[in-house]
């Protein structure tokens, strides 16, 4: 008569032992551990589309622009970009309030158009105005000159009797800065002036010889 017997059969003699699936808590653990990878997962992919959703369509260089560059439709771009809250970059929607503008300093291609790189519009200079360039040595302006500065063009012309009142030799006019470009150990310092229309063939004249400095000056101080 064959006794019935429960429970695990022993191994037979020789072979090797069967392992059964534990059901303790290394199980539970490794369980857990699972569970914390895909919350993880989870949070990440949920992170990734908030990020995309952050994205917004700012302005590209689609060719090195340079400074004194009157911007067309051509020269730009539209990217996605993430992360740009707090950013002074040129949104999407600027686009057209921001063709025919002057460029203030170079932008490379494929960079973000920033705001601070937008000068005046390109109807500059206004009617009984002028716009004069020079090269400009250092010493003969002052470092911190930037774009919409108010400045006074002095100009010496080697001797005569000047204005009364201003030194003999030396006339000085009001004027605005409209584009400024820094000086490069390969060449001098490169500034856009808007002057009186007057004033404007004396003072190219002038800047051609190079016989003149650039003063900066108060808002309202004038010349």
């Amino acid at each position: 008569m064959e006794t019935a017997t429960t429970g695990p059969r022993p191994p037979a003699p020789g072979g090797t032992p069967v392992r059964l699936l534990g059901t303790g808590p290394r199980r539970w653990r490794w369980l857990g551990f699972g569970v914390a990878l895909m919350a993880a997962g989870g949070l990440v992919a949920a992170l990734a589309v908030d990020r995309l959703d952050d994205r917004r369509g700012v302005l590209v260089a689609g060719a090195d622009l340079p400074a004194g560059h009157v911007v067309t439709a051509a020269d730009l771009r539209i990217a996605q970009l993430a992360g740009t809250d707090g950013l002074s970059v040129v949104g999407e929607n600027q686009l057209a309030e921001t063709v025919g503008r002057t460029l203030t300093v170079p932008v490379a291609e494929g960079s973000v158009l920033p705001e601070t790189a937008l000068g005046a519009e390109a109807g500059y200079p206004e009617p009984g105005q002028a716009m004069v360039g020079a090269s400009l040595q250092p010493g003969r302006f002052p470092v911190s000159l930037s774009e919409g500065a108010p400045v006074s063009i002095v100009v010496t012309d080697g001797g005569g009797a000047g204005t009364p009142g201003r030194g003999a030799g030396v006339e000085a006019y009001p004027a605005h800065v409209q584009t400024f470009e820094a000086a490069t150990p390969d060449g001098p310092a490169v500034v856009e002036l808007i002057v009186d229309a007057a004033d404007a063939a004396q003072i190219s004249a002038a800047a051609a010889a190079e016989r003149i400095t650039v003063v900066q000056v108060a808002p309202d101080g004038g010349a």
